[in-house]
C-alpha cells in the first residue's frame, strides 16, 4: 500500500534532467506497472545519483507487470521493475533478476501476552488474509522454517478488518500490511508484538534485465547496482536520509507538508521490518523466491538447483565489491 502521494514520470524528469552530467557512459531505460511514489525514494535517489555519473536513466510507468515483462524481452524497455520468475521460468527468456529491491511487506503480529514468539503458535490458530494468497503462503513457509504445525489456518480478508479482530481479541495472531500493522503496535504496545521474518526473504519486487542488454552494458549496469546499494545501505543507517535527500535533490517538489511528514516514519517502519536488503538480495533471495513461488504452486521447486535460469549474480557481485571496498 503506498502511504506516499505518487510521482508521474514526467514531474520526475522535469526535476532531475537538468544540471552537469559526468562523461556518458550508456542509457537505461527503466519500467515498472506503478506511478513513482514517496515509497520509492531509494530507487529514485539512486536513478539521480547514477545520472551524476553518466547514466541516462529514463523512466515510464507501464499498465501491468506482464507488459513491463514483455517490453523487456522485446527490448523496448532494459530493465523492469516486478516480479519476473513465472514468465522467465514459463517462456525460457533471455532475461534474469539482478537486484531485489524490497522484500514482501507482511508483517506478522500477535498478541504477545499469548504468543510471545513462534514456538508458542506450534499448534494453535493462525490467520491468514484469503486462500491462496501471499500470507497464506508465507505463513505455509513459516511452518516449514520454524518446525511447527498450525493447528489451523483460518481467512479473514482485509488487514484493517483483522486490526479490529485483533483489538477485540477475536483472532490472536495473523499478517498485516506495514501501515495496519503500525496501527494495531501503536494502539497497545504491552499487549501487541511483531513476530521475526528471519529466514523469510522472499521479494516484494526485483529489478530484471535482458540478457543481452546486461552484456553490452556492464558498466552502466554497475554504477545503477552501486548506487542503489549505497541507498540502501544508507536508509538502513538512517532512516531520516531519504526525506534529506530528496530535500536536497529537489525529488517529490509537489508534496504537502502533511505528506513530506510521512515519510520519515514510513522508513522508519520499513527499515524495523526489515524490507530494504542491504546486500541487493542475491542467492538468498533467490532461493527465497523460488521456494515462496514453489509452495503457492507457482514453480518447482528445483529450479532452486539452478538459480542462474532465473538470475544473473555477476552484476551484483561486482557492484558489492565496488562497495564494499569503498568503506
Amino acid at each position: 500500500m503506498n502511504m506516499l502521494k505518487p510521482i508521474t514520470t514526467a514531474a520526475f524528469f522535469v526535476m532531475t534532467a537538468y544540471g552537469a552530467q559526468a562523461q556518458d557512459v550508456g542509457t537505461i531505460r527503466v519500467a515498472e506497472a506503478d506511478t513513482f511514489s514517496g515509497e520509492d525514494l531509494i530507487q529514485l535517489i539512486a536513478y539521480e545519483r547514477a545520472r551524476e555519473r553518466g547514466v541516462d536513466i529514463q523512466l515510464s510507468s507501464l499498465r501491468a507487470d506482464d507488459i513491463v515483462f514483455q517490453a523487456v524481452l522485446n527490448g523496448q524497455i532494459d530493465m523492469g521493475v516486478g516480479d519476473s520468475y513465472e514468465p522467465i521460468v514459463n517462456l525460457d527468456a533471455p532475461v534474469r533478476n539482478i537486484y531485489q529491491i524490497r522484500k514482501l511487506a507482511y508483517i506478522p503480529v500477535a498478541d504477545k501476552t499469548i504468543y510471545p514468539d513462534w514456538d508458542a503458535l506450534d499448534g494453535e490458530q493462525f490467520v491468514v488474509h484469503s486462500r491462496g494468497s501471499g500470507t497464506e503462503t508465507l505463513a505455509q513457509i513459516i511452518e516449514a522454517n520454524k518446525g511447527i504445525e498450525f493447528s489451523q489456518i483460518s481467512y479473514v480478508p482485509g488487514s484493517e478488518v483483522r486490526v479490529v479482530a485483533m483489538q477485540q481479541g477475536n483472532i490472536k495472531a495473523t499478517f498485516l500490511d506495514m501501515v495496519s500493522s503500525k496501527v494495531l503496535l501503536d494502539s497497545d504496545p504491552d499487549r501487541f508484538g511483531r513476530l521475526p521474518m528471519d529466514g523469510v526473504d522472499a521479494s516484494d519486487s526485483t529489478l530484471y534485465a535482458n540478457t543481452d542488454f546486461l552484456a553490452k552494458n556492464g558498466e552502466a549496469v554497475e554504477i545503477l547496482l552501486e548506487e542503489l546499494l549505497k541507498a540502501a545501505k544508507a536508509t538502513v543507517a538512517d532512516p531520516s536520509w531519504p526525506a534529506a535527500q530528496r530535500e536536497e535533490l529537489g525529488l517529490l517538489p509537489d508534496l504537502t507538508a502533511e505528506e513530506v511528514a510521512e515519510i520519515t516514519p514510513y522508513f522508519q517502519d520499513a527499515v524495523e521490518a526489515g524490507i530494504f536488503p542491504t546486500n541487493g538480495g542475491g542467492e538468498a533471495a533467490a532461493k527465497a523466491d523460488i521456494q515462496f513461488l514453489a509452495q503457492a504452486g507457482k514453480l518447482e521447486p528445483a529450479i532452486a538447483n539452478n538459480l542462474e535460469t532465473v538470475w544473473d549474480f555477476g552484476p551484483l557481485n561486482a557492484a558489492l565489491k565496488t562497495v564494499d571496498s569503498s568503506k
